[in-house]
């Protein structure tokens, strides 16, 4: 891990540790959106050990290791392992689905999203052509614009 190379001891292992479990957060976060919306989207998910090894982002704390030893389930870090593996059980699913079934989904989430806006304009309309017809029950727009 680059940001802890030139420590020792235990300020080396602590370092590592709270990067790979900023690492297993940020998965759950992924995870859990993946499971609000139905549907894998592009946010990066490490598929194997060394990717999650390599995977680094400054910005959130999240840094790469070189050790082998870190992704040991019997090392230092069994139970962060161990909850990699459990993330990568719960989003097998999502992971097999992404290819098959993504653009269809998708299509019918915005399908459905679409329709719901169509629905609330029309009620809009149709309440404005309610409050007109109080007001002014002789408006030509009542008239002229014909609504079902």
């Amino acid at each position: 891990m680059m940001q802890a190379k030139r420590l020792y001891g235990a300020e080396k292992t602590a370092t590592t540790r709270a990067s790979f479990e900023r690492k297993i957060e940020e998965m759950s976060r992924v995870l859990s959106c993946w499971q609000k919306n139905g549907v894998r989207d592009q946010q990066f998910w490490p598929t194997s050990l060394a990717m999650l090894a390599a995977w680094e982002d400054d910005q959130n704390g999240i840094f790469r290791w070189k050790s082998n030893n870190v992704t040991k389930r019997d090392g230092v870090f069994g139970d962060l392992v161990n909850r990699y593996w459990n993330l990568q059980k719960r989003a097998d699913t999502y992971l097999k689905k992404t290819a098959r079934t993504n653009p269809d989904s998708a299509l019918k989430h915005f399908n459905s999203v679409l329709i719901h806006q169509n629905t609330a304009l029309i009620w809009n309309v149709m309440e404005l052509r309610d409050a007109l017809s109080r007001v002014d029950p002789e408006n030509e727009a009542l008239s002229r614009l014909p609504f079902p």
